[in-house]
């Protein structure tokens, strides 16, 4: 039998794609999550999980897709020496960590990698058993665009995996050991904690920061008169000089019946905004006037550069001790 663990779409999509070809397979997570068939089963943690794949006395393919367990030494030991077998979405050992989509779009890349590999204790660093290569389109601009491309290949690699699997065509022992020279490792992001723009970077790392912060997202961070405000569909535009003293102020607010923006000075031209709401999600658009200025306190800089780790009460900025 198959066995997913996670909620995300992944699952789900493969889930569908099991359910129609009537291949045996059980999904796991913590909250309820809408699976076709008498196939979900809710785990509260990794003690009652173990028990029920266990159960399973045949032959076993674990898969896991944003599984919402840490699972420790005790655990991964009982499936081995087949193991369980983790969905990534970058050429490893490049690129591990959480957040991939935030990342590619601050870093520019548009080449995806499709990846399979066993879980180990440390993250995203097992062998590998397949991978594919694909390019992110052109049309990808937001994290919603490169999200929608990156479940594609994860789950069209994933359904192959497990169809010839069921085949017999994979052996699940035969796996390749990561480069590990040629690793990088870049932590999880969240909102709240780490999209706070700094405005004296250049105008085009302000622009590429504020995308990798857009849908699905909240939008990156600053504040307008004292108020935390988010910012999205922003591009910035050389097309003008500004003294440094300049940076953040709204030099021009534009409305028509066509189309509403904000002018913002940043270093080597014009960063344009066309969406600005409050921590509730209210639009501003309409309050802000020119001459008003974005601002970030350097303390929120500073805190929104550390490490954010993974706690019972969600993710959080590491601890200076």
């Amino acid at each position: 039998m198959i066995h997913l663990l996670g909620n995300n779409q992944i699952v789900i999509n493969l889930a569908n794609t099991l359910f129609e070809r009537q291949i045996p397979f059980k999904v796991y997570s913590t909250i309820e999550t809408e699976i076709i068939g008498n196939n979900f089963i809710k785990v509260d943690n990794t003690i009652e999980l173990k028990k029920l794949i266990l159960a399973d006395t045949n032959k076993r393919l674990i898969i896991s897709a944003g599984a919402p367990w840490i699972f420790n030494d005790e655990f991964l030991s009982a499936f081995d020496p087949i193991g369980i077998f983790n969905i990534h979405g970058t050429p490893l050992p490049q690129d591990k960590g959480g957040t991939i989509v935030s990342w590619l779009i601050l870093n520019k890349k548009r080449l995806g990698n499709s990846i399979i590999h066993k879980i180990v204790r440390e993250p995203d660093a097992g062998p590998v058993l397949m991978s594919k290569e694909f390019i992110y389109p052109a049309s990808c601009h937001f994290p919603f665009d490169y999200l929608i491309e990156y479940n594609i290949q994860q789950e069209i690699l994933a359904t192959e995996l497990c169809l010839e699997w069921i085949k017999g065509n994979v052996d699940l022992s035969k796996t390749s050991e990561q480069p590990h020279y040629l690793s990088t490792y870049w932590p999880r992001l969240k909102t709240n904690l780490n999209a706070w723009i700094n405005w004296s970077w250049t105008g085009n790392d302000i622009e590429l920061f504020v995308r990798a912060f857009d849908e699905p997202y909240l939008g990156a961070l600053t504040t307008w008169r004292g108020k935390q405000v988010h910012l999205k569909k922003c591009f910035f535009q050389h097309d003008a000089h500004f003294h440094p003293f300049q940076f953040g102020l709204i030099f021009r607010v534009r409305k028509t019946d066509e189309l509403h923006y904000l002018a913002i000075a940043v270093e080597g031209g014009t960063l344009y905004c066309e969406d600005c709401k409050d921590e509730y999600g209210n639009s501003l658009m309409r309050q802000i006037k020119e001459g008003d200025r974005f601002q970030t306190k350097e303390n929120k800089l500073f805190e929104a550069q550390k490490r954010t780790v993974k706690t019972k009460q969600g993710l959080s900025v590491q601890s200076d001790f």
